[in-house]
Formats: C-alpha cells, sequence, structure tokens
C-alpha cells in the first residue's frame, strides 16, 4: 500500500515537471502535458495558455506547416494531429476527444467552443478517381475544412475534404459530413442530414 502512494507522489511529481519543461519549450503554460507524447516539430506551433494535451497524443508540423491551440483547449489521449504541408487553426476551448484523427492537409480551422466526441476524424484532403489517366495516389484536392463556433460532434463523427460547418450545428453520433452546413440544426446520418 505505502508503494503505490510513493509511486503516485512520484508520478504527480514527473507530470509536474513534464508541464514546466514543455511549458519553457512550447513559451507557455500547460494545465496538463501527458506522458508518451510523439512531437514531431519542423514547422511553427503556438500554443495558448491553460492546454491539456492528453497521454500518448501525436502532433505532427512539418516544415512550412503550422499548428495552433487556443487558450483552454482539450487535447485528449491518443489523438492524431498531422498538418501535412498545411495549417491547423484550433480555437479558444477546443474539447478534442480520445483517439480523434485530424489531417490538415487542405488546412484545417476549427472555431472556439467546439466540441468533438472520441474518434472524430477531419480529413482535409482527398483523392479523386474521375480521370482515368491520372492514378488516384496523384489526384488529390486540398480544399480545407472549416469549423464555426459552439459546434459539438457526437463520437466518430468523419469530416470530409471542402466541408464548412456554421456556428450552432449539433452533428450526431458516427455521421459522415460530404457537403456544407449551411444553417444551424441537428444533422444526423450518412451522409449527415437535417433533423
Amino acid at each position: 500500500m505505502i508503494f503505490f502512494k510513493y509511486l503516485k507522489v512520484l508520478n504527480k511529481l514527473l507530470t509536474i515537471c513534464r508541464n514546466i519543461i514543455y511549458g519553457f519549450a512550447f513559451k507557455t503554460k500547460f494545465k496538463h502535458f501527458g506522458h508518451h507524447v510523439n512531437l514531431e516539430i519542423s514547422g511553427q506551433v503556438n500554443i495558448g495558455k491553460h492546454v491539456y494535451i492528453g497521454n500518448n497524443v501525436t502532433l505532427i508540423v512539418e516544415k512550412g506547416a503550422s499548428l495552433s491551440i487556443g487558450d483552454h483547449s482539450f487535447i485528449g489521449e491518443s489523438c492524431y494531429i498531422k498538418c501535412f504541408g498545411g495549417k491547423i487553426e484550433i480555437g479558444h476551448d477546443v474539447s478534442i476527444n480520445s483517439k480523434s484523427f485530424l489531417n490538415g492537409c487542405g488546412n484545417l480551422k476549427i472555431g472556439n467552443n467546439t466540441r468533438m466526441g472520441t474518434q472524430t476524424i477531419m480529413i482535409a484532403s482527398n483523392h479523386k478517381f474521375d480521370d482515368p489517366e491520372i492514378l488516384i495516389k496523384d489526384a488529390i484536392t486540398k480544399k480545407g475544412i472549416v469549423v464555426g463556433q459552439n459546434v459539438w460532434f457526437g463520437a466518430r463523427v468523419t469530416i470530409l475534404d471542402g466541408v464548412n460547418i456554421c456556428d450552432d450545428t449539433v452533428v450526431g453520433a458516427s455521421s459522415l459530413v460530404t457537403k456544407s452546413i449551411d444553417h444551424q440544426g441537428i444533422y444526423v446520418g450518412i451522409p449527415a442530414k437535417k433533423i
């Protein structure tokens, strides 16, 4: 019993040390910086104050790419955020829950106070297959994704390239958003439709 008590204290001390070290590296003050975070950063990164980065998060920002995360935002455990040469902008007070995947190849912007359920997928690029003369791997669109403010995605929502979602919108769990949502409301299904 005493061993587990000391282990708990040690873990708390290590968390404080990680917060200080990574806070210094990113010139900010973290609410929490988890263990086993994978950082591959060659581009620009700007992280606001009191951001929570969960355990086993991967942040990849290539040369020429950029990532910004606003104050008081939450990145849950095992999230994977890769800029793929583009720009990812995450607003203030945004919550991205565990195991979500963000691809910012064609640029991705998420407005303030947005909530994403676990395993949300946003892919800001796509492959075209309408021209048999061009290999699918070489035919790529990069239209980007823009998500407004105060949007809520249920668990396992997928957002595809070229989609804009207006403020004050709810997208139900396991929905697939293939087209822009211009009017606030509740959207569900594959593809997502207003109900």
